[in-house]
């Protein structure tokens, strides 16, 4: 991991401990690798509250209660699904703010097409899109955990 991104993800943790909140995750194309990079770090960890690791269709709608008709319509890589993943996410957990993240690590429509999404009760969901390009699987994964830890300090 970037030595930028592990500073971003302690600084990001260590606010969340000082304001008693707590993160869950919501992943796809990343495979849990964000719940890992928030558990990681010692003294600060705590700040994490569970992570779903949601592969298939199938897991998004029944870990998440993602529809499975929103994932035919517009696909589950999809501003739509990734909202719907995060929303998911922080009904479904004791977290305060939740973190989803779909899409195309190194094949499928477009690779590096990424959709990510962040929740937190009160306000409006916030997405964003990245096209990291055909940077390869391993490089694109390192690139959403700067993406996310970034929605994530700007949804704190």
């Amino acid at each position: 991991m970037p030595e930028e991104t592990e500073a971003a993800t302690r600084r990001l943790l260590a606010k969340a401990c000082d304001r008693d909140l707590m993160f869950a995750t919501a992943e796809s194309c990343t495979g849990g690798m964000l719940a890992s990079l928030l558990t990681d770090l010692p003294g600060v960890a705590h700040a994490f509250e569970r992570g779903f690791v949601t592969y298939t269709n199938e897991a998004k709608n029944e870990m998440l209660g993602v529809p499975l008709d929103l994932i035919e319509e517009k696909n589950a890589v999809s501003k739509e699904v990734a909202i719907a993943m995060a929303e998911g996410a922080l009904q479904r957990s004791r977290a305060h703010i939740a973190l989803s993240v779909t899409g195309f690590a190194d094949k499928g429509i477009e690779p590096g097409l990424v959709h990510f999404g962040c929740a937190r009760a009160g306000r409006v969901t916030a997405h964003r899109e990245e096209h990291f390009g055909e940077i390869g699987r391993g490089a694109t994964r390192i690139a959403c955990m700067r993406v996310a830890i970034e929605m994530m300090t700007d949804m704190l």
